[in-house]
């Protein structure tokens, strides 16, 4: 028998490990439709050299949807069983990472697609491209930047079905006030219509300084948007010390001191960004696809359109992200030729399409009509200029560092060019530490 059962019961339900199935329960959640304990271990090896077993490990917001995929699959294949984990953001990179880092690994897990080049790095993934050819999965749809964002050394080593980045939220009504029936193009075109708006004390829009992630991502995109980079090729040195970095947290800390942005942008988070868009605080804000539900469901009143991220002489670079399949690389190899084809199942373009919300990763997909409205159509159009999120090794321990210079700069605790030479000093120590 697998080892994950032992697995399963020390990570994921500690306090329920009396009752926990060899594949079937996790405290990460429910484990949907899947095999109890005793039909687990009175598995046959007949039954798994006939198909298989594919146990997937997908995330809570994404439950319903591979409940489906799992009833449609076993019905096409009745000689392999899916067994669904339920996981859930605040423990499941911990999670992942202990259970494919041990014999007895699921055979499918959803991440993120800056998780796979650290994962691929430790040999925990199986390179896919050979097995998934087999399994019918066409490589060339997938968006590039999506499927960059999944290889490792010339081998992809995860199937990107989700990919998204930032764009611009606008008050519509506000912005006709001042004479524009369209979101400026450039970052210089809307500063002055900033400064329209600041005669007539109104913000133009607030940064999301108060999260440390919210904060350094957008501090990344502005220097993306000026050419910079963050570590140099081989992550052994920092770059936050240039002109890229220097403009890029000059462009931040100047919205701010000059009123365009929110006096409030060292307490805010997205989520206050949006709830102050939505009740007409602010007149844009730049975050993700996923906010336009919410502002409808809020905001119903609210007339608002969307447009892509002015940059530096034209559109801005957003950072993107998004989710995957990969198959760990110590899964049971019994079962792995049924893993690839269950990936394949839910990297059809149709399937994509059906799992999310925002964008999918396959170029058929996001032909559909869902993904071409006015309102999702910009950000299509930003995904062209996107760079993916930072993945480097030691982000973790990067990112507190950049977040604390970002927060003194803006503060007026020290200027911009002490707060770059300072995050990239402590960035080099660290790195060489």
């Amino acid at each position: 028998m697998k080892y994950r059962s032992k697995l399963l019961s020390v990570v994921l339900a500690s306090a329920m490990v009396m009752g926990l199935a060899a594949c079937g329960s996790s405290s990460a959640g429910s484990s949907s439709g899947a095999a109890d304990s005793a039909e687990a271990k009175t598995e046959t090896a007949a039954d798994e050299a006939k198909g298989g077993e594919v146990e997937w490990w997908t995330p809570n917001w994404d439950q319903e949807v591979s409940e489906q995929f799992k009833a449609e699959f076993e019905e096409a294949n009745p000689d392999i069983k899916v067994n669904l984990v339920i996981t859930d953001w605040d423990t499941y990179k911990s999670k992942i990472t202990t259970a494919i880092s041990t014999d007895g690994a699921p055979e499918l897990v959803t991440i993120l697609l800056t998780d796979v080049k650290p994962f691929a790095k430790k040999g925990l993934l199986d390179p896919m491209q050979e097995r998934g050819k087999a399994a019918g999965i066409d490589f060339d749809d997938f968006i590039e930047a999506a499927l960059d964002i999944t290889s490792y050394d010339g081998e992809v080593y995860g199937l990107p079905f989700r990919y998204d980045g930032s764009g611009v939220y606008y008050n519509v009504d506000l912005l006709k006030e001042y004479g524009y029936d369209t979101f400026p193009e450039t970052w210089e075109e809307m500063t002055a219509m900033c400064d329209k708006m600041l005669e007539n004390g109104q913000t133009g829009f607030a940064w999301p300084l108060g999260n440390q992630t919210n904060a350094v991502t957008r501090l990344v995109q502005q220097i993306y948007t000026y050419g910079g980079q963050i570590l140099n090729e081989d992550e052994t040195e920092a770059m936050l010390n240039n002109d890229a970095a220097k403009k890029a947290l000059t462009a931040i800390v100047s919205s701010v001191e000059s009123g365009y942005a929110s006096e409030s942008s060292l307490e805010y988070d997205n989520n206050a960004t949006r709830e102050a868009f939505g009740a007409g605080e602010i007149a844009f804000n730049i975050t993700g696809p996923f906010d336009s539900a919410t502002l409808d469901e809020v905001y119903p009143d609210l007339n608002y359109a969307t447009a892509t991220i002015p940059g530096n002489g034209g559109m801005g670079v957003t950072t993107a992200n998004g989710w995957c399949v990969s198959v760990p690389k110590n899964c049971p190899e019994e079962n792995k030729e049924a893993a690839y084809k269950f990936a394949a199942f839910i990297a059809q373009p149709e399937n994509q399409a059906r799992i999310t919300a925002t964008f999918p990763a396959s170029k058929t997909s996001i032909q559909d009509e869902k993904f071409a409205t006015d309102i999702l159509k910009p950000f299509a159009d930003q995904l062209t200029n996107s760079k993916p999120e930072p993945a480097y090794e030691r982000w973790a321990e990067i990112e507190p560092i950049i977040y604390q210079y970002i927060q003194s700069a803006v503060s007026g605790d020290m200027s911009v060019d002490e707060a770059c030479e300072g995050m990239n000093k402590d960035v080099n120590t660290l790195l060489n530490s």
